[in-house]
């Protein structure tokens, strides 16, 4: 990032001599006075998915100037690297001169001479050494993603940092939930974010990120949930299908008859479908009209990933759950499977059916009169740019 400020005093330097490397030679290590460095960009995203959140339960935010920030040696980076599981071969970190700028095999350093505002960085406490470890605020890792990378990718970002699941190496399907009980929580809201922007307005990149933050959606329990309900909620310029109104986890309550006692007290089940798409209907109006068809319709979609739904047992609950869910008055229930989803002509056949059952028409591309040849080739143009989305967000296995 580039600053628009002028430039300051820089604090003192010093130099601490760091213990020998593996083959016994020994470097230094120029650090300014506060000896600490802040995690940034696709590392910070990284990070923050993998880690119980590092603010909850704090109220203030803390102030901190990246003018004492520093890089790290190759073998630190890979010690936090490692130490966090991250999965990814090299560390992001901002530095404040471009006399720390460095690019190596595990360090990718980004200047930034901006005057963030409070709450940017998020203390990770001590490290190792005289070293203390910060990360990237989620607020200025999401304005990183959309300044850096391609509007699918920021939009993903997004959806990872207000999500309420974090990776875990360890875990079924490789994803555990934020659960306030153990000391986490969603790292932040679309409001927070909004929040962050206009106080960072000056900032390169903070007016896309705006642009960006309406499509992301919160709440999402899992990578490939986030994937889908993109997949199918973005608009075709973004690569698309524009199925609806996107919610994630949305509860509904379904009156299943009464219980067998004596009370007959009315049973309400509370179920809670991964995707819910809610759109007005386009295609025949005149049944609209009539009052034989609602003007909004919903269609419900459920991810049965093979890592979590696999067994008899659990078999035996998801067509349980299809049962109840049908119970609902008005709504459309479709299921998407690891395969489909892996699939990306049987997933695009998939959400052809559901912009039937939501009785919406094909979004249309064409602006212009075209001959057959342009014609042609602005197909070929928005079914490679949907490829790249599917690719990006469903196929590829992200670290964040």
């Amino acid at each position: 990032m580039s600053t628009l400020d002028a430039p300051r005093q820089k604090p003192p330097v010093v130099c601490r001599k760091l213990s020998g490397t593996a083959n016994g030679r020994r470097r230094a290590c120029y650090l300014r006075a506060m000896g600490y460095f802040i995690v940034s960009h696709n590392a910070a995203l990284a990070l923050l998915a993998h880690m119980p959140n590092p603010r909850f339960g704090d109220s203030e935010p803390e102030v901190m100037s990246i003018a004492g920030a520093c890089a790290l040696s190759d073998q630190e980076a890979q010690e936090v690297i490692d130490r966090y599981d991250l999965g990814i071969e090299t560390l992001d970190l901002l530095v404040p001169s471009r006399a720390d700028r460095r690019r190596s095999q595990h360090v990718k350093t980004h200047l930034c001479t901006n005057e963030l505002p409070a709450g940017s960085f998020i203390s990770l406490g001590h490290w190792m050494g005289d070293l203390d470890a910060y990360v990237c605020s989620p607020e200025l890792a999401f304005l990183q993603a959309a300044h850096d990378g391609d509007a699918a990718a920021a939009i993903y970002a997004g959806y990872a940092m207000t999500s309420d699941y974090r990776l875990d190496n360890l875990a079924p399907g490789e994803v555990t939930s934020r659960d306030a009980g153990m000391r986490d929580g969603r790292l932040t809201t679309k409001e927070l974010i909004a929040a962050y922007l206009d106080r960072a307005s000056k900032v390169r990149g903070a007016a896309k990120a705006k642009a960006l933050l309406p499509y992301v959606v919160e709440g999402s329990r899992s990578p490939r949930e986030s994937g889908l309900c993109m997949f199918m909620s973005l608009p075709a310029h973004c690569g698309g299908l524009a199925l609806g109104e996107a919610e994630l986890n949305k509860k509904y309550f379904i009156r299943d008859g009464y219980n067998d006692g004596r009370n007959r007290k009315l049973r309400v089940l509370e179920r809670t479908p991964d995707i819910t798409l809610t759109a007005k209907a386009e295609v025949g109006l005149d049944k609209v009209k009539a009052g034989l068809l609602p003007e909004v319709l919903t269609a419900l979609i459920d991810y049965d990933s093979d890592a979590i739904h696999d067994g008899s047992e659990k078999i035996h609950k998801d067509a349980e759950r299809r049962n109840e869910l049908q119970l609902l008055n008005g709504v459309a229930y479709f299921t998407v499977t690891t395969d489909q989803a892996s699939d990306y002509d049987k997933l695009v056949r998939l959400c052809e059916r559901i912009r039937r059952k939501l009785r919406r028409n094909k979004r249309s591309i064409f602006n212009r009169p075209m001959s057959e040849e342009q014609r042609y080739f602005a197909l070929k143009r928005v079914e490679t740019k949907r490829f790249k989305l599917w690719q990006t967000v469903i196929e590829a296995r992200q670290h964040w």
